[in-house]
């Protein structure tokens, strides 16, 4: 009798402890749909599933993808403290996209890609670029530079920003350049020295050229950094204008929060007058005005101003249309300001 009801126990015990095990592998397995879906369908950034920036499809199939970061931060994102703790470099060494892509989907190691044309070629040493004083001629009335120069559209690059090396946003205010001489006959100086070398000392290295320029060229009517934003959506990055989806525009203003700048209000007034007329002619491509702490070099001239093309989300061929729109709106004002006499510059 007491083997059969301890035979009997035993097959109870292991039929309750199975039961228990099905039970919470339905549970399981039910929180990682759930979980899934959520991901799928309500990601911060845009939907997966039909997404409109290609790269939130990278992200959800290759996890290491997510790593990456913006500023050139190879991988600054969620996981990079566990990346850090790792070994940072030595685990996750990919410096270019396409390598670490190559690393998930072996196959991509086989397939010669045909380059169409670089957006960025790389361009013979200057003068400018080599860091020899300016080749200046004491006639220029618009002078644009980088604090940034580094500063790429991943959507075109492939990564936000390159190290010691012109990115994308200098090729924005190349075409700026140009439509300011050969539409308005307003002669510009396009400053592309590298700046960014070192990223946290940009703004001095910058202050360096900046004075430099004012110095040679004190008749300057606009002083203008070329940005681009970042950390935007990609529905957040597109404006229509004419029927043409193109990047949007921000202007970004320093104050004397932080340091000495007592006219920072006619820096300000010079980029709201832009603004309005950038609205006035292209309806919703100028996202406005920003006020921020710093002071962003605009401290050494009234007419000094950062101006943000774009955001890391969008294609370079997206932010050199909306610099031509811009160059048109700027050109009218720059005509204005050479008709009236405008004020010299001076250390304000």
């Amino acid at each position: 009798m007491y083997p059969v009801l301890y035979s009997y126990r035993h097959r109870w015990l292991w039929g309750r402890l199975f039961s228990i095990l099905f039970l919470a592998g339905i549970i399981l397995i039910f929180f990682a749909l759930i979980t899934g879906i959520g991901l799928l369908f309500f990601r911060s950034g845009g939907q997966v599933l039909f997404p409109r920036d290609p790269r939130l499809i990278l992200r959800a199939a290759l996890p290491l993808h997510t790593a990456g970061g913006e500023e050139g931060k190879d991988f600054s994102g969620p996981l990079s403290g566990w990346w850090s703790v790792m070994g940072g470099d030595t685990v996750l060494p990919w410096k270019d996209s396409r390598d670490m892509l190559r690393s998930q989907l072996s196959l991509l190691a086989y397939l010669q890609v045909k380059q169409e044309g670089r957006v960025n070629p790389p361009e013979p040493a200057s003068e400018q670029a080599a860091g020899v004083p300016l080749n200046s001629s004491g006639k220029y009335l618009v002078a644009i530079y980088h604090t940034h120069t580094g500063e790429c559209y991943s959507l075109t690059d492939g990564v936000a920003r390159l190290d010691g090396k012109e990115g994308s946003v200098v090729q924005v205010g190349e075409v700026i350049r140009q439509e300011l001489e050969k539409r308005y006959g307003l002669p510009t100086l396009h400053i592309k020295k590298i700046h960014d070398q070192k990223y946290n000392l940009s703004y001095m290295e910058s202050e360096k050229t900046v004075r430099e320029v004012l110095q040679e060229e004190p008749q300057l009517e606009v002083l203008l950094d070329i940005h681009r934003d970042a950390g935007k959506p990609r529905r957040d990055c597109l404006v229509r204008v004419q029927g043409k989806e193109v990047a949007p525009i921000l202007f970004v203003v320093g104050s004397d929060a932080r340091a000495p700048f007592p006219g920072w209000r006619q820096n300000e007034q010079f980029a709201r007058q832009l603004a309005a007329a950038l609205n006035k002619k292209y309806p919703g491509l100028c996202q406005g005005v920003r006020v921020k702490e710093g002071r962003y070099n605009q401290f050494l001239h009234p007419r000094a101003l950062l101006v943000e093309i774009g955001s890391t989300n969008n294609t370079t061929a997206e932010a050199v249309a909306s610099a031509r729109l811009f160059a048109e709106v700027l050109g009218e004002e720059v005509q204005k300001l050479v008709k009236n006499g405008a004020a010299q510059p001076g250390e304000q």
